[in-house]
């Protein structure tokens, strides 16, 4: 998020696992100042920053900056404007080093712990724990533990 990110483009931001902005960046959903309702960001947005806080943006269509976002938990990194892209690049390298299967079993887990009860992420925590532990994954970390290397994951 780099300059301004308004309306859709906060909703696509929403939709993302991990949101990256510039601290003077413009965040903000303006869709109420023309009586719309400003999409799914009605649903995502109190979910990562509490009914008051994604009140005061929908309701109040107010815009924040990308370093308050970062206080409000809606952005996840804050780098500089300067080298954008290029910042934008180490915290992507960050995330892919671990783009295993049980991080992509963790993000089906995670996206459903506001929609189920304990009992059923649960049950759905060992099952896809155990497509992990026997995953192409899971042997590639134990040999690449064993040689001292990072592991390549499929």
């Amino acid at each position: 998020m780099h300059g301004y990110c308004l309306g859709g483009g906060l909703q696509l931001a929403l939709a993302c696992d991990i949101r990256v902005s510039t601290p003077g960046c413009q965040i903000g959903l303006p869709a109420i100042r023309e009586s719309l309702i400003p999409g799914l960001s009605t649903w995502r947005l109190p979910r990562y920053i509490g009914w008051g806080r994604a009140k005061r943006l929908i309701i109040g269509g107010e815009n924040i900056t990308g370093e308050e976002a970062s206080t409000i938990g809606l952005v996840d990194h804050l780098i500089p404007d300067q080298d954008f892209f290029s910042h934008l690049d180490q915290v992507a390298d960050k995330y892919l080093i671990s783009c295993s299967a049980g991080s992509r079993m963790s993000k089906l887990l995670t996206n459903q712990a506001f929609d189920k009860g304990y009992d059923d992420i649960l049950t759905l925590y060992f099952n896809l724990q155990e497509r992990t532990q026997y995953s192409l994954d899971a042997e590639e970390s134990k040999m690449a533990y064993r040689e001292n290397r990072e592991p390549k994951w499929q």
